[in-house]
């Protein structure tokens, strides 16, 4: 009986994917399962995970994510103990040299501001942060990133405690992205806050595999360049989104 390698594997993947072979939502070709992680409690995250996920499907791939807390899922992924990160910012790629970026991203986020509906602020970008006391979640790169240097800034374990200090009047603004906010002042029914209009940052996220499982990329790439381009991707994630907040 023939035997393939990994690479040989995955080649015959690109082969099949490029046949039309694996279009049917029901894999036709079963790779080995990769094992990946993305931030715990963050719809953003959830959503960019079902993203990478259908990718993969379109593939004939088999994937798991699992959430965790953002810190230890970027630990895992870095060692290598697991095969990679769902959804991260450019600068992670910049910053850990194990881990191997996919070009096409998956997802994108916009940094916000949330703040009391009776309170006086006003944010025209970063350089007004200063200006007011932050609370953020730890180990979401995006709100670490765009609050380094910024003297007055709490981090907390999830996104309600960040609204609920936020609407109890011991923080200024909460930062996150409008869906996160979105949905986790509807499921927690916390009232009294709103998003502000200034958008502090726009940016894409990244799917991230570990350099053991870089080979992966040839397959997947090409599936989510096409997918991109086609607008299927973006269409996608605005479902996924609309979906997401309807049932809450």
């Amino acid at each position: 009986m023939t035997r393939f390698t990994r690479r040989q594997t995955l080649q015959l993947a690109i082969s099949l994917a490029a046949s039309g072979v694996l279009a049917s939502h029901r894999p036709a070709f079963a790779a080995p399962a990769y094992k990946f992680v993305r931030i715990a409690g963050l719809p953003e995250q959830g959503i960019a995970g079902q993203v990478l996920s259908a990718i993969y499907e379109r593939a004939g791939i088999e994937v798991s994510i699992t959430p965790m807390p953002g810190a230890r899922a970027l630990e895992l992924a870095i060692s290598g103990e697991v095969d990679g990160e769902a959804a991260r910012i450019f600068s992670l790629g910049e910053n850990a040299p194990s881990l191997i970026r996919m070009p096409t991203p998956v997802s994108s986020l916009k940094t916000v501001a949330f703040a009391r509906s009776d309170a006086d602020v006003t944010l025209n970008g970063r350089e007004d942060l200063e200006t007011y006391s932050s609370v953020i979640q730890i180990g979401v790169l995006h709100t670490m990133a765009i609050t380094e240097g910024i003297s007055s800034v709490t981090e907390v374990s999830d996104l309600a405690a960040m609204f609920r200090i936020v609407a109890a009047g011991r923080a200024d603004i909460a930062l996150t992205t409008p869906i996160d906010g979105e949905a986790t002042l509807r499921s927690h029914g916390i009232e009294g806050l709103t998003l502000l209009d200034s958008v502090l940052n726009d940016q894409p996220l990244f799917h991230y595999v570990h350099e053991s499982k870089r080979d992966v990329l040839d397959v997947i790439e090409p599936i989510a360049a096409e997918m991109a381009a086609s607008g299927e991707l973006a269409a996608l994630r605005q479902q996924l989104e609309t979906d997401y907040l309807a049932s809450l």
